[in-house]
């Protein structure tokens, strides 16, 4: 077997390379030839920084934009740069341009910046000015919501009417004032996408890009033509906040962030001492060939359960994976999801909070099994998506009682890639028992001991209660009893839905230590070669390709596919009208595997909270650890 973790070695050190260069830019231009020798000029540094909404970087490149490429050979540059992965909304991206931290941290999540902590994650410009209160700074925009939310700060703040009074406004500004900091937003690409599509093929948007850029030579004219110009040091960013929703070529889609073409976009990062730097699409995984079987929830319930009885025992063959209150336990899943088929506002794959997998019900005494939430003295355990993340969910004390309730998440994970999600429950020396949560080998935790997205945890989460994991249920995949259906009223935005497609389910009686899942978890498949494969006490590969049965290959417990519901919605139902496919499938892909989360992926390109990094840099001010910067900054060769 090909260990994939050997895979990412080349990567990681491309990161570390990138991190040891972190450093500010050298603000010391070589003397004039005319200069007496060992004389050097220094010139004040000044910021242009341009943001182009909705421009996809890709369209971008390919445009007419004489003016854009006449930078190139003095810039930092790429057409592959990153908005948020997750969001598509202007606002979330603005603010991590402006303030240089995530949505998670400033938390604008919709146009309205209702819920904001800007409070807290303040933009660049309070920043500068807390520093260094004499630079100038003034901001032009054609949002009214860009000036009223993300100019705090600013000596001068203007809305203008559209994107050709911006240029002009900026043009007249840039001529006669002595500003360090000029900032444009420019919203006519983003328009132009909406009234049709955010692609090229579209001759509104490719024209708005083209526009754009004579706007942008009118802007660096009226730059050089400041009286000040040869004692200056211009620093130039232009970028776009996020891109848009178009149709990718099948070759072009990798499935990964690089085809999300929402959180496509491009940056040119110019001075005129720098040599050109062009970054490229890096590596994003290794290909994975199969089939499998896609599940999807409400209104159709596709599910596939450990049915039948075992003759000698007379007990369900499910309860072959009770691991009562003694055993430690692990279970593993290769995982694909799909867009959500009903959420519409908060990022393409935000699920809220669906399981997937696993065995919860009444106790082994109960004639009346139930699956997945259950109620009353309910106990068990799940998989579930949980926002752009996933959570093992443990319900059930060792009396049966339901007080017991750990939710433990796990890392995010992209869409439309496989990805090995994997828990690991160990019983301690001390008769304790302590949950690790992997996903593609990386074991972290976001939301138990003070962690967060922003500042996982790498310590295992030890349980407050000593949990019974026997149950009556049978163990499953798919559709899940108490799944928040957008049929069920009580259900909030219809974010509940699931369509996961799924392999390579694993379960062992055994903790697999943190080196052999991290080993393994990429791993395509599993032999005797596995250091813990005589521990397995189910196997279901998925690799059948038909039929209604998923074989379990060291055991009887096979699983049935089947589909609970048929494919007509509930009258009165009010949730949206479901699209019309089976509860279940199989599939056939070819995919990658293990692709690097967005977020590691966003420290080999430029990002959107990198630039307020740059801009600090610039101007010679050091990052405050108080302030809570997520980006990095960027060196030409």
């Amino acid at each position: 077997m090909r260990n994939f973790k050997t895979k990412l070695l080349g990567l990681s050190l491309l990161v570390v390379a990138l991190s040891a260069c972190n450093r500010g830019f050298d603000k010391v231009v070589p003397a004039s030839p005319n200069e007496p020798s060992g004389a050097s000029v220094f010139k004040k540094p000044k910021v242009l920084y341009i943001i182009a909404d909705g421009a996809r970087g890709t369209q971008v490149r390919d445009a007419n934009i004489p003016t854009l490429k006449s930078l190139l050979t003095h810039s930092i540059y790429t057409w592959n740069s990153l908005g948020d992965a997750n969001s598509s909304t202007n606002a979330t991206n603005w603010a991590s341009m402006i303030t240089g931290v995530s949505k998670e941290k400033h938390n604008v999540l919709t146009e309205d910046f209702v819920g904001n902590n800007l409070a807290t994650y303040k933009t660049i410009f309070e920043r500068i000015k807390s520093i260094n209160p004499d630079l100038r700074i003034a901001s032009f925009s054609s949002s009214l919501l860009f000036k009223n939310n993300l100019t705090a700060g600013t000596n001068v703040s203007e809305n203008l009417t559209n994107d050709e009074t911006v240029k002009s406004r900026m043009v007249d500004f840039l001529k006669t004032d002595a500003a360090d900091l000029v900032v444009g937003e420019f919203s006519a690409i983003q328009a132009a996408g909406v009234a049709g599509t955010f692609d090229n093929s579209d001759a509104g948007y490719k024209n708005a890009i083209n526009t754009f850029d004579t706007q942008v030579g009118a802007i660096l004219d009226a730059v050089k033509s400041r009286t000040t110009y040869n004692s200056e040091s211009w620093l130039i960013i232009i970028s776009s906040n996020k891109g848009g929703p178009a149709t990718l070529n099948p070759l072009e889609d990798d499935k990964t962030v690089f085809s999300n073409t929402n959180a496509n976009t491009f940056s040119i990062i110019y001075n005129a001492s720098y040599n050109p730097t062009f970054i490229g699409k890096p590596f994003v995984g290794n290909s994975y060939v199969g089939n499998a079987v896609r599940f999807r929830g409400w209104p159709h319930k596709g599910v596939a359960e450990v049915k039948g009885v075992d003759p000698q025992f007379n007990v369900n063959y499910s309860s072959a994976f009770n691991f009562g209150d003694t055993s430690s336990f692990t279970i593993s899943v290769k995982i694909k999801k799909h867009k959500n088929p009903y959420n519409t506002s908060r990022g393409d794959y935000y699920y809220q909070w669906p399981a997937f997998l696993g065995k919860q019900g009444k106790s082994p005494t109960d004639n009346n099994p139930g699956t997945g939430w259950g109620g009353g003295a309910s106990r068990g355990w799940n998989f579930c998506l949980f926002q752009n993340r996933w959570r093992f969910m443990i319900i059930g004390n060792k009396d049966g009682s339901g007080g017991l309730n750990e939710e433990i998440a796990g890392l995010e994970f992209s869409g439309d890639t496989w990805h090995d999600l994997t828990a690991v429950v160990e019983r301690t020396p001390n008769g304790a028992k302590q949950v690790r949560v992997y996903t593609d080998g990386v074991m972290a935790i976001t939301n138990r001991n003070n962690a967060s997205l922003a500042n996982p945890s790498y310590v295992p989460f030890v349980l407050g209660a000593n949990p019974n994991f026997d149950n009556n249920s049978f163990l499953r995949l798919g559709w899940t009893t108490g799944e928040q259906d957008p049929g069920n009223s009580e259900v909030i935005n219809t974010y509940g839905a699931i369509d996961v497609e799924l392999k390579e389910f694993k379960i062992f009686k055994a903790a697999l230590p943190d080196a052999v899942v991290k080993q393994y978890a990429c791993d395509q498949s599993i032999d005797r070669s596995h250091p813990f494969y005589n521990f397995l006490v189910g196997y279901w590969p998925i690799n059948e390709g038909s039929g209604t049965v998923l074989k379990d290959r060291v055991g009887l417990a096979d699983m049935t596919l089947s589909q609970q519901q048929s494919n007509t919605p509930a009258s009165g139902s009010s949730g949206p009208t479901a699209p019309l496919f089976s509860g279940y499938q199989w599939t056939a892909f070819t995919d990658l595997i293990c692709s690097p989360p967005a977020s590691n992926l966003g420290l080999l390109v430029p990002k959107n909270t990198d630039l307020p990094a740059q801009v600090l840099s610039w101007f010679n001010i050091a990052r405050q650890s108080s302030w809570g910067l997520d980006g990095k900054v960027w060196i030409a060769k």
